[in-house]
């Protein structure tokens, strides 16, 4: 496995970039969540003091957040003429389109801030210690390299670690799937395909029935699908509920279970921003927590987990499903520094037939995704 040792870099933030930024006047961040938060931290220890956050979520709006307005887009750039937009999302390329399309000039002034993994944003990280991690778990990554089943996952394997290690985005250009995500039609034969759409979809991370919606327009053509959605978050669990009460998603049939998927039941601290959010002492309300094994589960098809972080915890709860209906696992794999590692360990572990692929989605840090599929 090829990895650019010598462009290793600890700087998630270009210091060009730094030093373009101090030449205006008016800064706006686009993205009111973790990642905007750790961009405006981040700049401020440089002296450098944007004018307001903007937001394309709605419910954001007016709010006031670290000493900042979230704004409408167009009344941002209304009110700051001539500023820089410092893209703070993972959605990126959508939002330099956005940009774009409002006035194409304005794209001279975008810069994309997000460079920084997940563990990196929540803990306000702004030094990256990835050569020294990589370097010493090098003989397992290799080792995941040999267990991984296709060419193509292979790749990603070493793209996403070169990644993370030279912060340079012609790797994941590399390696990124143009594929739904979770039902990728490359990796899943028609027969899985076929299955998972008449079985028991566990959704974890359901959001705000993003998934339930491309799972509908993917697998429930010709099927009424059997949807159970797990979602911690308040704020998306009621747009979800209020979706099935409008019969959004008629004629599946969905479940809805307001709890964080773990390793046991009880109760546990959540806070969350409607983007993200995450389980521990000390970040919020308690939510309940539900292991997939304590539901009466007839057959499930496919486990879909984009948990934040806790998708360790979430597939411990769901061992004896596993291994009965030995159902496609799709499981998030970029929340904390050693995902990889961990959850193809515990996939492996399950003395199955299962088969590591690995896929990436996006032209940033997140949706690299660990695929279980029992041959």
């Amino acid at each position: 496995m090829y990895l650019e040792w010598e462009q290793a870099t600890g700087c998630l933030i270009d210091s060009a970039i730094l030093e373009k930024l101090k030449n205006y006047q008016n800064i706006i961040i686009f993205g009111a969540g973790d990642s905007g938060d750790w961009t405006l931290e981040f700049l401020r220890q440089h002296d450098i003091f944007p004018r307001c956050y903007c937001d394309n979520s709605q419910q954001k709006w007016g709010k006031e957040k670290n000493g900042l307005f979230i704004r409408k887009f167009t009344d941002a750039v209304q009110e700051y003429e001539d500023a820089a937009i410092c893209i703070a999302s993972m959605w990126k390329e959508e939002i330099y389109r956005q940009i774009c399309a409002y006035n194409p000039l304005l794209s001279e002034h975008i810069y994309d801030m997000l460079t920084s993994m997940a563990w990196e944003t929540n803990q306000r990280l702004y030094e990256s210690n990835e050569m020294d991690y990589i370097r010493k778990n090098m003989d397992a990554y290799e080792n995941l390299h040999q267990a991984l089943a296709d060419e193509q996952s292979k790749m990603v394997l070493e793209g996403v670690l070169n990644y993370r290690l030279t912060r340079k985005q012609e790797w994941l250009k590399k390696i990124r799937s143009k594929e739904n995500i979770y039902i990728d039609k490359v990796l899943l034969a028609k027969k899985q395909l076929k299955e998972i759409a008449g079985s028991i979809i566990i959704d974890g991370g359901a959001f705000d029935g993003d998934t339930v919606e491309m799972f509908s327009e993917m697998l429930g053509s010709r099927n009424n699908l059997n949807i159970h959605c797990y979602e911690a978050d308040t704020a998306n669990y009621e747009i979800l509920e209020n979706k099935i009460t409008s019969d959004t998603y008629l004629p599946h049939n969905i479940t809805l279970h307001k709890a964080a998927l773990w390793d046991k039941k009880g109760m546990i601290q959540f806070g969350g921003n409607g983007l993200s959010g995450c389980v521990g002492k000390g970040l919020g309300n308690y939510i309940p927590t539900e292991r997939i094994d304590d539901y009466p589960y007839e057959k499930v098809g496919l486990i879909k987990l984009d948990i934040e972080g806790a998708e360790r915890n979430a597939l411990l709860g769901a061992v004896d499903t596993i291994k009965k209906y030995k159902p496609v696992l799709a499981v998030c794999a970029y929340h904390l520094q050693d995902d990889l590692l961990v959850l193809s360990d515990f996939i492996q572990s399950l003395d199955s037939d299962y088969k590591l692929f690995l896929r990436h989605y996006m032209l940033s840090a997140g949706d690299t995704v660990l695929y279980g599929i029992s041959q």
